[in-house]
């Protein structure tokens, strides 16, 4: 399965910030919009960062396959049915939510799209290599969004725990400054997979379902220290945004990715007076077959307005 090779670019300093896209078949230049919004809330920062954008080609065909399982698709969805109430509110969310995380039944998509990400990584850090600087002196930071909180786990994991990759923390010395997860769907994820495991294939392979507990990946340095792939680790949801835990503001322990070393920020997403039927209309009208779900403004799982709603808070998290 095709994927765009990894962007490269020219270090404008010491740091670089990678951002991580959910399902959706976007292409380079799609997220434009959003780089300049992240490049002026950092317009301040003493060193400027490289902005990297991964992006995976391979969802146009997705939408495809997604045609072509409708069996396990529906099995995903009911999963999430069942773990709510019976509302045409929980109805719609569960077809949401779905539609967001399902790309995880395609086996071939899935190890594509840890494959490239592994590869972006290893460019970026090529990249700061040529600019003349060397680990551990680079810093560097990735923000995913939805499903692309899913791809950044579990590629990580794999980084730690690969000797041939050169992005371990304890012997390459790569360290993340910062992932910051964003409405991620991980929790949710290991919850339905974990009820329709059959259909997941290879789902031992995946950390999201077969690890005893959720956790940030770690290298043992030989010493018995282990040595952590992120030094912080920070996790942002929305009080009405079912793909990162809440089913209308209410916490749903099943679907909140709660990891132990996480900063928690839950946006009360009340901008508006919104009712039940309204975040179901919202969410319905997000829904589009043979596409990506339609994110805007107005949809509570928006990357830009989480983006936007933690301006400041970026600009303290990417002071290093």
């Amino acid at each position: 399965m095709a994927t765009l090779p990894p962007q490269s670019q020219k270090w404008p300093a010491d740091r670089a910030l990678l951002l991580v896209h959910g399902v959706g078949n976007a292409r380079p230049g799609d997220y434009n919009a959003l780089v300049a919004q992240i490049t002026n809330i950092l317009a301040k920062q003493d060193k400027p960062y490289a902005i990297y954008v991964f992006y995976y080609d391979q969802v146009n065909n997705w939408f495809e396959e997604k045609g072509n399982a409708p069996v396990a698709v529906a099995s995903l969805v009911n999963a999430i049915r069942s773990k709510l109430d019976a509302t045409s509110l929980a109805n719609v969310v569960a077809d949401f939510a779905g539609d967001v995380i399902w790309p995880i039944l395609l086996l071939d998509a899935r190890d594509a799209v840890r494959t490239a990400l592994l590869r972006q990584l290893q460019q970026i850090i090529l990249d700061g290599k040529k600019a003349g600087i060397r680990q551990p002196a680079q810093h560097l930071s990735i923000i995913s969004h939805s499903l692309g909180c899913f791809h950044t786990f579990e590629a990580l994991h794999a980084a730690a725990k690969s000797t041939s990759q050169g992005l371990a923390p304890a012997t390459d010395g790569v360290q993340f400054d910062n992932v910051v997860f964003m409405a991620s769907p991980v929790q949710v994820i290991r919850t339905v997979a974990g009820m329709i495991r059959a259909l997941i294939p290879r789902a031992s392979d995946l950390v999201t379902v077969s690890a005893p507990q959720l956790q940030m990946p770690g290298e043992d340095d030989g010493l018995g220290n282990v040595i952590p792939s992120a030094k912080q680790t920070i996790s942002v949801t929305g009080n009405l945004d079912p793909v990162g835990g809440y089913f209308f503001r209410k916490q749903l322990d099943w679907g909140y990715m709660n990891l132990p070393t996480q900063q928690s920020f839950i946006d009360q997403q009340e901008w508006v007076d919104i009712h039940e039927a309204d975040l179901a209309n919202i969410l319905q009208t997000a829904l589009r077959e043979h596409a990506p779900p339609a994110i805007t403004p107005e949809n509570p799982h928006d990357w830009s307005a989480y983006v936007a709603r933690h301006a400041g808070d970026l600009q303290q998290w990417l002071d290093v």
